[in-house]
C-alpha cells in the first residue's frame, strides 16, 4: 500500500470532489482516479459507492479513512522528527581546572564550532583533577583534563602537557626554599587529603607536616596561600602565572613532569563527533 495512494484517498474524502482534490494535490483528475482504483484493487473492496449521484464511503472506506488519518499523521510526525534531528545540536561537556579550561578548552572550542556549527559546549571549571576524573567516570562530563592521575583501562587519554606537584608559598611569606623545614614548623599546610595521588606522592618523599588543613579545592588552596599565611600543595598548572611573575615560591617538588591528559570513556568514542573532538584536540595541543 503506497503512502501517496492513502494521501490521495484522504484528500478526496475531505474535499468530496475529484476536481478540487486534484487541484489540492497538484495532480490531474485521471491521476487521482487511478490512485483510487489502485487502492481499491489492492484492498479488494470498493471504497466509495454512489448514492443519489453523490460519492459516499462504503464501510471499508470509512474503516480505511479512520486508520489512514492516523497513519499519515504518524508519518508527518516521523518526517518532522527526522528533519529536527538533521539540525539537532549536540552538546559536548568538558571540565578541568580553571587554568586548563582557559588554556586548552576555550581556544579549541571556538575553532571546533566553526567546523561543526551544530555542536554546543558546556565548559565547567572543576576544583581538582580528582573531581574531573570522577565527573568522566560518572558521566557528568564527556571529556576532562587531569594531571598525574592513574586511569582505568576503560578510559582513553592523550598527553597534552606536563605538570609538577609542589609545596608552595606566597613569596611574601616564604621566599627561601632552603628554609622549608622552618616554614613547615611555622605555617599550616593546605592539602587535599582526599586526593590519593597527592597523598601517595607526599608519602614517597617522607615529608612530615606538623599542621595540615584539609582543603579539597585547588582554587581555594591557591587563594588562601596568596592572601594568608599558609603553605599549600598544588599542581603547577594552577599557579603557572604566579610562578612566572615571582608571586609565589616553590619550596619543594614532590612529583615532576606529571602528564596532563585529555580523558574520555573509550565507549564514547563510538560517537563520530566525540571521536573528531578527541582526535583534533590532540593534534591542536600536540607537544
Amino acid at each position: 500500500m503506497e503512502i501517496r495512494h492513502l494521501q490521495t484517498f484522504q484528500i478526496v474524502v475531505e474535499e468530496q470532489n475529484l476536481i478540487q482534490a486534484a487541484m489540492r494535490l497538484n495532480y490531474s483528475q485521471p491521476t487521482v482516479t487511478k490512485h483510487l482504483q489502485q487502492l481499491e484493487e489492492e484492498i479488494g473492496l470498493p471504497l466509495f459507492e454512489k448514492v443519489d449521484n453523490r460519492r459516499r464511503l462504503t464501510k471499508a472506506g470509512e474503516f480505511l479513512y479512520e486508520h489512514s488519518k492516523n497513519i499519515l499523521n504518524e508519518l508527518f510526525i516521523l518526517q518532522m522528527g527526522m528533519e529536527d534531528l538533521k539540525g539537532e545540536k549536540q552538546t559536548i561537556r568538558v571540565c578541568g581546572l580553571d587554568e586548563y579550561c582557559d588554556r586548552f578548552f576555550l581556544p579549541f572550542v571556538r575553532s571546533f564550532q566553526k567546523k561543526n556549527p551544530n555542536v554546543l559546549f558546556d565548559v565547567r571549571a572543576i576544583n581538582s583533577s580528582d573531581d574531573s576524573l570522577q565527573a568522566v567516570i560518572l558521566d557528568e562530563s564527556d571529556f576532562a583534563i587531569v594531571a598525574g592521575r592513574p586511569l582505568s583501562t576503560d578510559i582513553s587519554s592523550q598527553i597534552i602537557d606536563y605538570d609538577d606537584l609542589v609545596l608552595f608559598a606566597s613569596s611574601d611569606v616564604a621566599a627561601d626554599p632552603a628554609r622549608t623545614e622552618e616554614y613547615l614548623e611555622k605555617y599550616p599546610v593546605l592539602v587535599d587529603h582526599n586526593a590519593p595521588f597527592i597523598k601517595f606522592e607526599i608519602l614517597k618523599k617522607g615529608t612530615n607536616f606538623s599542621n595540615t588543613v584539609q582543603c579539597n579545592s585547588d582554587e581555594a588552596i591557591k587563594n588562601a596561600v596568596l592572601q594568608h599565611e599558609y603553605l599549600g600543595i598544588i599542581g603547577t598548572g594552577r599557579i603557572k602565572e604566579e610562578i612566572r611573575s615571582g608571586t609565589v615560591t616553590v619550596l619543594e617538588t614532590y612529583a615532576s613532569n606529571n602528564p596532563v591528559k585529555l580523558i574520555v570513556l573509550t565507549k564514547k568514542l563510538g560517537n563520530p563527533v566525540f571521536q573528531d573532538f578527541f582526535t583534533t584536540f590532540g593534534k591542536a595541543n600536540r607537544l
